[in-house]
């Protein structure tokens, strides 16, 4: 079958990413950086950002402000970084996309970490979640560092390598999102509940797709077609389980939202 080649599960998981998050970089755009541009920085708040604009603190809403219209460009250029015909027919291209990209992220992990322990914690979140994040930050710059050392030193392989688990890191704040949606939905169509499940999911929203991720390049590098066969099962499996919180994500969260801005223009 189709789907137990690890070569077109993976084609087939990366589509459903790129698709996911190219919706989630049109959300940031339209709510976020609409609002921010068109109505400045004290737009930027609601229910599910409490702590958002907070009058006198400059520095604190700069920030923000930035972690809310970088990330456009991150959510955009990272996937397309990501294939080879580009990495091999549009070096130039892939080249300054990174020199863009690279630097991006750096600021975007120092600024998510000072706002996590610089702001008052909003009423639904808790200590695990601020040190996930932090872990996660940390994890990104050391990654990045990882990415250009080897880019710089022209081992392609590794470079290739690092950019991967950058990406799978970066992408944290969107796993998230996707995997807390279809865990809840499980939750209420199975009638059961994990308690403190997001303190659990703050880490594990990056940890285990790095995780796969691993599993993945080792067994491309052992070339056991029975490893392949398995991984490229799982692989599926976690993509259709991507595909039920992009749904849910962009049919409760994004969309009305981004509606509620072009409904009030």
């Amino acid at each position: 079958m189709i789907f137990f080649s690890l070569k077109y599960t993976t084609i087939f998981w990366f589509i459903v990413m790129l698709i996911g998050q190219w919706v989630f970089a049109a959300y940031v755009a339209i709510y976020h950086g609409y609002k921010i541009l068109v109505n400045g920085m004290g737009s930027m708040g609601g229910k599910h950002m409490p702590n958002g604009y907070i009058d006198g603190d400059f520095t604190g809403n700069i920030i923000l402000a930035s972690h809310l219209i970088i990330p456009i460009f991150v959510i955009v250029a990272g996937p397309l970084q990501l294939i080879p015909k580009i990495q091999r027919d549009y070096r130039r291209f892939h080249k300054w996309i990174g020199r863009i990209y690279l630097p991006l992220i750096f600021i975007l992990s120092l600024g998510g970490v000072y706002l996590t322990w610089s702001r008052p914690r909003p009423s639904f979140g808790s200590i695990y979640q601020d040190i996930a994040i932090s872990i996660e930050g940390i994890l990104i710059i050391f990654f990045a560092l990882q990415t250009l050392y080897f880019a710089l030193q022209r081992k392609i392989k590794q470079h290739r390598q690092w950019a991967l688990r950058l990406f799978i890191v970066a992408s944290g704040v969107w796993f998230l999102r996707i995997g807390y949606r279809t865990w809840f939905f499980i939750e209420d169509l199975l009638s059961f509940q994990v308690d403190n499940f997001f303190n659990y999911w703050s880490f594990a929203s990056y940890l285990v797709p790095l995780a796969i991720l691993e599993l993945y390049l080792q067994v491309k590098k052992s070339k056991s077609r029975k490893s392949e066969k398995r991984l490229s099962i799982l692989l599926f499996a976690v993509t259709l389980y991507m595909m039920i919180g992009i749904f849910l994500a962009t049919k409760g969260m994004w969309l009305p939202r981004v509606l509620s801005i072009i409904n009030n223009t």
